[in-house]
């Protein structure tokens, strides 16, 4: 036995001696042992964790990525279900023996549509950049992929020749993604060149106006009417204002957009009901669920 283990097994035993039965927290005993039965293979792995407890005490974070979750949050992300390989979606999985994961699933995803107050929720992506993906080319599978294959008379594209699935390929390749400007606050997802989603897209930006530093949606409505894109992408990592999202999905209907809203950096004060923005007028919104995982909600049903 290590030091680290050692040391740890000796805090349980001491919480457990000098604590009155009906005053022991077993969150805090959970914790503790949890600690010790990582520091027995891994001590060094064991140490860094008190020190981001620490450090987490000891410092604000500014990151909205971030979250401070629950003690029960973080216990129920260590447990055998990482054991599970679930792919697919609740009910609807490619392997047996998901059950367990779908009622899992299943209660998140209730809760999520009760908390923001929408029709659906996905929650598998593990970060903000990836429903943001996910959202995409569900967009781009029912607003383009779908129509192509009923125009070819199937809905399976293993049934297509090469020169058919070539062309449907391109379709799908080339639309137009209309989102903000990274050096204006939005994100890397929105169409920057050095993030994917600009080789996903014929990606274009707006901007802020350079004298109010604000959005200005008279403009947005211009530039929405010359490159008529296929998503009116709203959101941001460093705007520090609220989006008239009610204006943007106005914007989106007039040239034939879909409008998606990621709230990943604003949610919280969605789920508050403090933010002004109101995201109820989307298409699409998408979010980050903290370090547990993310989630993607939306009127428009992903795949």
């Amino acid at each position: 036995m290590n030091a680290t283990s050692t040391m740890l097994s000796t805090a349980i035993s001491d919480y457990l001696t000098t604590t009155p039965q009906e005053q022991v927290h077993a969150g805090f005993l959970a914790y503790i042992a949890t600690l010790s039965e990582v520091s027995t293979v891994a001590p060094g792995m064991a140490k860094a964790i008190v020190q981001e407890l620490d450090d987490q005490r000891s410092n604000l974070k500014l990151i909205a990525s971030e979250n401070y979750c629950s003690l029960a949050t973080q216990l129920a992300m260590g447990n055998l279900l990482t054991d599970k390989y679930a792919e697919g979606y609740a009910g609807h999985r490619f392997y047996a023996g998901c059950d367990n994961v779908d009622e899992i699933e299943r209660y998140g995803s209730e809760q999520a549509k009760q908390l923001f107050g929408c029709a659906h929720a996905y929650l598998q992506p593990h970060s903000g950049a990836d429903a943001n993906l996910i959202a995409f080319w569900a967009i781009l599978n029912e607003r383009v992929q779908v129509p192509a294959l009923e125009e070819l008379g199937t809905a399976n594209p293993a049934a297509l020749s090469d020169e058919d699935w070539s062309t449907i390929r391109h379709k799908v390749g080339n639309q137009r993604l209309l989102g903000m400007d990274y050096y204006s606050g939005g994100h890397l997802t929105h169409g920057y060149r050095h993030n994917v989603s600009a080789q996903m897209f014929d990606s274009h930006t707006y901007s802020v106006n350079k004298e109010t530093g604000l959005l200005d949606y008279d403009a947005i409505e211009q530039q929405a009417q010359e490159v008529k894109p296929l998503i009116l992408l709203a959101g941001y990592s460093s705007y520090p204002r609220s989006i008239d999202c009610r204006r943007m999905r106005e914007i989106a209907d007039k040239v034939g957009a879909v409008f998606m809203v990621d709230m990943a950096h604003f949610a919280g004060l969605v789920a508050g009901k403090i933010f002004k923005g109101d995201v109820n007028h989307p298409q699409d919104p998408s979010r980050t669920q903290g370090r547990a995982g993310a989630m993607h909600r939306g009127i428009r049903r992903r795949g």
